[in-house]
């Protein structure tokens, strides 16, 4: 009788792995499959913590908070709006000096050129006799493929100017009923017993309420200290270059390369290989100044999660969602590690993805 129940017993086990890898899975593809409204949500919440700072700041000086919420987005659009005036007519100026540069481009393609000429002489060609010649394609394509193609890429442009005009008016819903969002959040969570004596939805706010208020004062201050030391060494295209370099601070590992690329390019097809060098030098201390004082004093160690789970997750976040799951990595990590972290079963998780927080607390939201 003992031989016949064993199996029995090891089948529930079986069943709820594999019930939890589907549920995974189609979480996953739920993800992939709603990237637009996922991304638009939330952006809308890393900009909704990120002003709620200064909403509270104007509320205790007895401003209504519908009056608030509206001067700061006003405030920020407005800025982001003379942004794009000035991003503008930095780009029209670009297509005007591009013949300028012309030759300086057909140079350094030249060099390359015979830089790779060289070394297939050395290494001799891979390809046989009969196909190392330069074969003539020619590619036809009818009005209807066309048509189509830019029916799409309008659709998509469209799509992606909705989504954007989306975000002020979600972060000022998500501001202005914050308290009935998060009782009805924990009243949810609550219903489960792991989460009955947790503040999870308060842990996750304050978390990501600092991320993000660190984190825009650190984009802020490198786009503003890049752009000026650009302007002192009378490098074009500032207003364009300054701000990638803040926005690229919140792209791990690689924003550095895709921020300091553009600009020492920049330089040397304007003012030759001097100011690129000047340019480099500039960048390196910058970023210096970003990663060992500014992000560490600003942010701290707020998000506590290990370097390989930071890189896993832009990974992860990046294939899924490109380059918006690339800048929300760390945040929606950091949120996940706190959830984790405080469900009893989920804790080796939380071990997983970086260093341990304080525990929460049992009080309401």
């Amino acid at each position: 009788m003992n031989d016949g129940e064993a199996p029995a017993a090891r089948t529930p086990s079986l069943g709820r792995g594999g019930v939890r890898l589907l549920a995974l899975a189609a979480t996953i593809a739920l993800l992939s499959y709603g990237q637009a409204f996922f991304v638009t949500i939330f952006f809308s919440l890393f900009l909704s913590l990120a002003l709620r700072p200064f909403v509270s700041l104007l509320e205790r000086a007895r401003m209504p908070r519908v009056a608030a919420i509206l001067l700061v987005l006003a405030i920020l659009i407005g800025g982001v709006a003379l942004l794009i005036v000035n991003v503008s007519a930095q780009l029209q100026q670009f297509y005007l000096d591009l013949p300028l540069y012309q030759s300086k481009i057909r140079d350094v393609t030249s060099r390359l050129a015979d830089f790779v000429r060289n070394v297939q002489e050395r290494t001799g060609s891979i390809l046989p006799e009969e196909t190392r010649g330069v074969r003539e394609v020619k590619i036809t394509e009818s009005s209807l493929e066309t048509t189509r193609a830019l029916l799409a890429r309008l659709g998509s442009t469209l799509s992606t100017l909705l989504s954007a005009a989306a975000v002020p008016l979600l972060s000022f819903l998500m501001l202005k009923d914050r308290e009935k969002f998060g009782r009805a959040l924990s009243g949810i969570l609550r219903r489960d017993r792991r989460f009955e004596r947790l503040d999870v939805v308060g842990a996750i706010s304050r978390s990501l309420t600092a991320y993000a208020l660190g984190e825009s004062f650190v984009v802020l201050i490198m786009a503003a200290a890049t752009m000026l030391s650009l302007m002192a060494l009378r490098v074009n295209y500032f207003y364009i270059l300054g701000p990638l370099a803040g926005l690229c601070v919140l792209v791990p590992y690689v924003g550095v390369i895709l921020s300091t690329i553009p600009a020492i390019l920049v330089a040397y097809f304007q003012l030759g290989g001097r100011a690129a060098i000047s340019v480099l030098v500039v960048y390196l201390v910058l970023q210096f100044l970003e990663g060992n004082i500014l992000t560490p004093f600003i942010v701290g160690g707020k998000d506590r999660l290990f370097p390989l789970t930071v890189l896993v997750a832009f990974l992860f976040w990046g294939m899924l969602w490109g380059v918006a799951g690339a800048i929300l990595a760390v945040p929606l990590t950091s949120a996940l590690k706190v959830v984790c972290e405080n469900v009893e079963e989920w804790q080796p998780i939380a071990r997983l993805l970086g260093e341990p927080d304080e525990p929460l607390s049992a009080d309401a939201v």
